[in-house]
């Protein structure tokens, strides 16, 4: 008993020769290959330039965000600079371990004492 995809489909030898030939002229070539957009060629993908054109890049400005400093809304790039500079902030991102090594180091604390001050301040 034979299955479903037990016969091959009938195949055109000659048309597949022929687009074969025409797609593949120059020898089949292996490698990475890339669409170039505006002639629509197959370029290799190391000698493929993914900008031509030779201009400067233009960035959006930031998104709004609400300071967790004082509440107000920072719509700007410019607004986002003053209001660091204004607060003594530092905006941090991958560069922490730079940010952390330059924070001034809190003077240790008894903690007990501290607690037990509180606790007396309050009545307890």
């Amino acid at each position: 008993m034979s299955g479903k995809g037990d016969k091959q489909r009938p195949t055109d030898h000659e048309k597949y020769s022929s687009n074969f030939d025409m797609i593949f002229s120059g020898g089949v070539k292996r490698g990475s290959w890339v669409q170039e957009r505006t002639t629509n060629q197959l370029v290799e993908r190391g000698e493929h330039h993914s900008c031509d054109t030779n201009a400067p890049m233009i960035m959006k400005d930031i998104d709004g965000y609400k300071s967790q400093v004082t509440g107000e809304w920072i719509g700007s790039r410019s607004q986002h600079r003053a209001h660091l500079k204004e607060h003594r902030l530092v905006e941090v991102g991958n560069e922490i371990k730079a940010h952390m090594s330059q924070r001034r180091e809190q003077p240790k604390t008894n903690i007990k004492q501290d607690i037990a001050n509180a606790m007396h301040r309050l009545g307890y």
